[in-house]
């Protein structure tokens, strides 16, 4: 869940959960990358920042496990190692810990973050690439430097996690798939089981997994 703070400027959410049975939790692909604390009911804690996913995930807990973790914003820049060097320099970790290590190793890139906002919104790449002033290859070049994804990957993300919010709605399935810009229906299955692993008549029937989708991230 998350919880409320004041922010740094490269982080869109600071989170909290804790395990009160045995679970397993589906984490969609969001765009983003969290730098995490896991503490298992027994066990060492331990600090990592998760890759950024090219589908959904699965994670399982034991009663009283906890993780806490600061979302970073899609395309945020930042040294992994330098990241977790800062965290495993304490002997603890809380809230605190967690924002000021993403403040002062993390950065935002304003030319990806141009980029970025401009494929969650332009109708097609060729419009987006209009509209930011670049070349396909210098657009393909920027943000497979910054973000290891290149234009498509992050254009497809928006636009399949859009669509799968959309799920919670009671619209027929071939209206989505029109108004996502979908060429049909089987087209839309099929991005949306590659993103996160269900067919969407599957995900209606998944209220957790739309409700994580419900939580910030690219599109």
């Amino acid at each position: 869940m998350s919880v409320a703070s004041a922010l740094p400027e490269p982080a869109l959410d600071l989170w909290r959960f804790t395990a009160h049975a045995a679970m397993t939790v589906h984490v969609p692909p969001d765009g983003c990358r969290d730098l995490i604390v896991i503490a298992p009911r027994a066990g060492a804690p331990m600090c990592l920042v998760s890759a950024l996913s090219p589908g959904s995930e699965t994670h399982a807990f034991a009663p009283g496990d906890t993780a806490m973790g600061v979302r970073l914003r899609p395309g945020a820049q930042f040294d992994e190692r330098a990241l977790l060097e800062l965290m495993r320099a304490r002997e603890g970790w809380d809230d605190a810990d967690l924002l000021a290590a993403v403040g002062a190793a993390t950065r935002l890139d304003a030319r990806v973050d141009d980029a970025l906002a401009c494929l969650r919104e332009a109708p097609s790449l060729p419009l987006a690439q209009a509209r930011l002033g670049v070349s396909a290859r210098s657009l393909e070049r920027l943000l497979s430097a910054r973000t290891q994804r290149g234009p498509l990957w992050w254009r497809h993300l928006a636009r399949a996690r859009r669509c799968a919010r959309a799920l919670a709605g009671e619209a027929p399935l071939a209206a989505l798939a029109a108004d996502h810009g979908y060429a049909d229906q089987a087209h839309m299955t099929r991005d949306l089981r590659r993103w996160f692993g269900a067919s969407p008549s599957r995900l209606r029937a998944m209220p957790s997994m739309l409700a994580a989708l419900a939580s910030s991230g690219h599109g």
